[in-house]
């Protein structure tokens, strides 16, 4: 008996904190592009893109020699957790503007982005 309510409590803990991170307003939401550049000038910059849904975050950033997955999560106040390839990423994002950091192997990196509004098409 003692067993199942600590698996009915932690099942309540844990839907409890999926619908404090579902209450995102989506402000983030859309396409993020821009660049990560190193910040020792060790190794060339990539081109990175987000693409932001809710608190959901995956995108890619394209080095000369790789083009690793990026996937993480945004929270209400604008940080960012995730892991770009096997790395470690952190950021913030503000209005229209991300900025975040990440090390590699050989350097440690800058990334900025801006979000890409889309012009909504007017019907005639």
């Amino acid at each position: 008996m003692r067993r199942v309510r600590h698996v009915a409590l932690v099942a309540h803990l844990l839907f409890l904190l999926s619908l404090g991170v579902a209450c995102a307003d989506g402000r983030y939401d859309g396409q993020w592009t821009g660049s990560a550049t190193s910040t020792t000038r060790r190794c060339r910059p990539a081109t990175v893109t987000l693409n932001v849904q809710g608190t959901v975050v995956t995108g890619q950033a394209k080095f000369e020699i790789d083009s690793p997955n990026i996937n993480g999560t945004v929270f209400e106040d604008g940080t960012f957790g995730a892991t770009i390839g096997f790395q470690q990423l952190t950021g913030k994002f503000t209005a229209d503007k991300f900025e975040g950091t990440f090390k590699s192997s050989y350097c440690e990196w800058l990334m900025q982005l801006r979000h890409m509004r889309q012009v909504p098409v007017r019907q005639p």
